[in-house]
């Protein structure tokens, strides 16, 4: 399974050169509802409001999402995500790259599928003790078929309008003994190795992966641009895309379809 990642030119070579991807918290995602379709019981001892706030509160600070998609020709997602078009997909194997584990992932990419709905599901859950609440982030390290229901409101849901996306998710444990949630180190749990970063005032964790994971690369019809953007020599720019064929990588250039506004893949031999 291929899965794809929009990013900047700038981040696609970070990316390729420490063979690593970024997973973020769902409080640093680009919608403020992340997380609210979380619907408890009421127990004689928490009320409902509760259950869910410490849910989101614990599950947002212990677990990581990598945020992937089916489509690498998307527009939207190229605007929204791929730096107006000027930017890099990147297709990562999820086999190579480990993500379909069951054992290192709470959320493996194969049960990542988003859920787009045009209300808020109402599924209740069963009410939770305050000692089931605190141990959220000890607790949960793998995926557990029993528990996903939790997992798959907390992380999978979301407005119908966010379905251009078609989103799949990998959700990994975070969580470290080294620092704290703006700290900047390297670390290592049972999901994997990491490094933690600070990028715009917000966690990033980088989570090493294979360099033969990273199998495909989309360079953005208004790629070029990022040569005087950027201040990059032309030579530059060239060899790196390059560098990245000679890798392994299958390298492609995009355009958009003559008399249409799809894309496609250019016919222009890198």
């Amino acid at each position: 399974m291929i899965l794809y990642k929009y990013m900047s030119f700038k981040s696609a070579c970070s990316v390729l050169n420490s063979s690593s991807i970024g997973f973020s918290c769902l409080e640093d995602l680009n919608d403020p509802f992340e997380g609210t379709a979380i619907c408890l019981e009421e127990s004689d001892d928490l009320s409902s409001k509760l259950q869910k706030n410490a849910y989101r509160n614990r599950l947002s600070r212990n677990y990581g999402v990598l945020s992937l998609t089916r489509n690498p020709l998307n527009s939207l997602m190229w605007s929204h995500y791929g730096d107006d078009h000027r930017g890099v997909v990147i297709g990562i194997d999820m086999k190579k790259a480990n993500l379909l584990d069951e054992i290192s992932c709470v959320i493996p990419a194969q049960f990542g599928e988003m859920l787009y709905t045009s209300t808020i599901p109402q599924n209740m859950l069963p009410s939770s003790s305050t000692g089931t609440l605190m141990s959220v982030g000890d607790e949960f390290k793998s995926f557990r078929l029993h528990e996903f229901d939790l997992f798959k409101n907390a992380f999978l849901m979301k407005d119908l309008a966010w379905g251009y996306e078609e989103e799949v998710r990998v959700v990994k444990n975070i969580r470290s003994f080294k620092g704290s949630r703006y700290s900047e180190s390297k670390f290592r749990n049972d999901a994997g190795n990491w490094n933690q970063l600070t990028v715009l005032g917000r966690p990033l964790y980088c989570l090493s992966i294979p360099k033969e994971s990273i199998v495909e690369a989309y360079i953005g019809c208004a790629s070029y641009n990022n040569v005087i953007r950027l201040g990059m020599e032309e030579s530059y720019y060239i060899k790196t895309r390059k560098d990245w064929k000679l890798s392994g990588i299958d390298v492609q250039l995009v355009r958009r379809k003559e008399g249409t506004w799809d894309l496609e893949i250019s016919d222009h031999k890198i």
